[in-house]
């Protein structure tokens, strides 16, 4: 009688284990195109590091093309103008880059918000 518990309470364990593995979503890691300007600002400004960087580049952003094009645009800037200096990452001609590309996801966001 003992052996038939165990099994039961073990086969009951396991079932809920793989019940509640399959109903876990994955985390998704989603940024929007304010996020993406502040991090860009910090960038510009001299105030994020090099991990900061990488967390903004470094995760393709498939929900949203323009933004996704703005991240391979910081990428090719990245490639050509990196200083790894401290506080800039990016030399004068780096900096002046990600500005137009900020500048440009500011005039998209403004043009998306609704005119009360």
């Amino acid at each position: 009688m003992g052996i038939i518990l165990t099994l039961l309470l073990s086969l009951s364990a396991f079932v809920i284990v793989v019940w509640t593995l399959m109903h876990l979503r994955t985390p998704r890691f989603r940024m929007d195109r304010q996020s993406f300007v502040r991090g860009l600002e910090d960038v510009i400004s001299g105030q994020a590091s090099e991990t900061e960087w990488r967390a903004l580049v470094a995760c393709p952003m498939r929900h949203d093309p323009r933004l996704e094009q703005s991240r391979l645009e910081c990428l090719k800037i990245e490639e050509r103008e990196y200083n790894e200096g401290s506080p800039y990452l990016f030399t004068q001609a780096g900096i002046k880059q990600l500005r137009e590309v900020r500048r440009q996801l500011l005039t998209e966001i403004a043009g998306q918000q609704p005119k009360s």
